[in-house]
């Protein structure tokens, strides 16, 4: 029997319908019935929004709004499962799917990336678990690898870093492990990939195979010092907006055998050149350039997890039970995503706020550049949204998660705290 919760209120089921739908769908169900599929999911989730760092503590404090009451000990043995492990991963990827068809992709009007999957990936790490046990008595900070979809902003898990081998994995270590099946996230033939990373993950050997196999690029800013020979000056089209700021654009050969190109783009406020290096040869430069600084926007999802829903260390000492934990934060991430875009349209909340106040950044940015001189990018006009979930959102789901009020109380509250600067 389906579990029902004990107070069926309109935020709890709107926010969980995208999961639950998926959930319908998913290969990797099977019937318990102490605890049932959904109900683990709802305590899974839950206990990331409502800023729990203690099982225990939630389940005492949050389980009454639950129906059916879960044992502190079956809760932990449940995030051993590897069966439920691939549930969570299932189901992250339906809902990554979900929101890159409905939400709107800051990306679509450029031809030149119509054809790429683009992600900005990185390494998160925290706290261990309370429950970690070593052998040399000592705790190693468990860590994360993320890939977040620059077009629908939703993130996925690509895999937790070996703690076997390595008190702290590089990230290009753990690239390697993950595989070009891994990277191109279930990307369809003909489609290819495109990583926005930060210099940790410069293996030039690597990444030219990884784009001979599997078609799959990077851009990342080159390290001082990287030796390199200038095979070509690349023409620069500065008639088109979106190359405004390129200062350089070559075809260069490192190692004597890899042909990348080194990219030179001037921050039109400040006057601070960056140097971006990639395996990419033919897409605008200045476009390039807009995507490195769209990496940015995993940072804050980052900060996001860290403080404001508070996430700073793991719950248990497995690995699997690490990894569930990770596939619940994205799924938090990226249903919030979803409810959002429903709020907007389905009740014209708009963070009016944060809108002024970006507005105003963006005139004083615009306002330097023109005082020093230097040309401003169309494509900072064009590319523009929230680079994470706002404090007032996820306080508004938590105060209306357990009530009955119906959705639109909720919007109406929301849209009174958004209107506040």
């Amino acid at each position: 029997m389906p579990r029902v919760l004990l107070n069926d209120n309109k935020t709890f089921t709107a926010f969980f319908k995208p999961l639950f739908d998926a959930l319908n769908r998913a290969v990797h169900t099977r019937q318990c019935n102490e605890l049932p599929d959904q109900h683990w999911l709802e305590l899974g989730v839950t206990r990331i929004l409502m800023e729990s760092p203690s099982g225990r503590g939630f389940l005492q404090q949050y389980g009454p709004h639950f129906q059916s009451d879960v044992s502190v000990g079956l809760y932990f043995e449940s995030l051993k499962s590897n069966r439920r492990l691939l549930l969570a991963d299932e189901l992250n990827d339906s809902i990554c799917a979900k929101a890159a068809k409905e939400l709107n992709d800051p990306l679509q009007d450029f031809e030149e990336l119509k054809k790429y999957d683009i992600y900005a990936a990185d390494g998160h790490w925290h706290g261990a678990s309370a429950h970690e046990v070593r052998k040399n008595e000592k705790k190693w900070a468990p860590g994360y690898f993320y890939a977040l979809n620059l077009r629908s902003h939703a993130i996925k898990l690509l895999d937790t870093a070996d703690e076997v081998h390595r008190k702290h994995e590089h990230d290009m270590r753990a690239l390697k492990r993950m595989g070009i099946e891994t990277l191109r996230q279930g990307a369809k033939t003909g489609r290819k990939v495109l990583y926005v990373y930060d210099s940790a993950s410069i293996d030039f050997n690597e990444w030219d195979w990884w784009k001979s196999r599997g078609g799959i690029y990077f851009v990342s800013r080159m390290k001082d010092g990287t030796a390199y020979e200038c095979l070509d000056e690349l023409e620069v089209d500065h008639e088109n907006g979106i190359n405004h700021g390129i200062t350089s654009d070559e075809k260069i050969i490192v190692n004597n055998q890899r042909i990348l190109r080194r990219i030179v783009c001037v921050d039109p406020q400040t006057g601070k050149e960056h140097v971006l290096i990639t395996n990419q040869l033919t897409i605008s430069p200045g476009l390039l350039a807009q995507l490195y600084r769209m990496r940015w926007d995993i940072e804050k999802v980052f900060d996001e997890f860290k403080n404001t829903l508070q996430e700073k260390k793991a719950w248990a000492g497995s690995v699997r039970a690490k990894k569930i934990q990770a596939n619940f934060l994205c799924l938090a991430h990226n249903l919030c995503l979803l409810m959002e875009h429903d709020l907007e349209k389905d009740y014209g909340v708009s963070n009016e706020a944060e809108i002024r106040r970006r507005q105003i950044r963006f005139e004083a940015m615009k306002n330097a550049a023109k005082e020093a001189g230097r040309k401003w990018s169309t494509v900072y006009e064009c590319v523009q949204r929230y680079s994470k979930r706002s404090v007032k959102f996820i306080r508004c789901l938590r105060s209306f998660f357990f009530l009955e009020k119906p959705l639109i109380d909720m919007a109406a509250h929301l849209i009174r705290l958004y209107a506040k600067l």
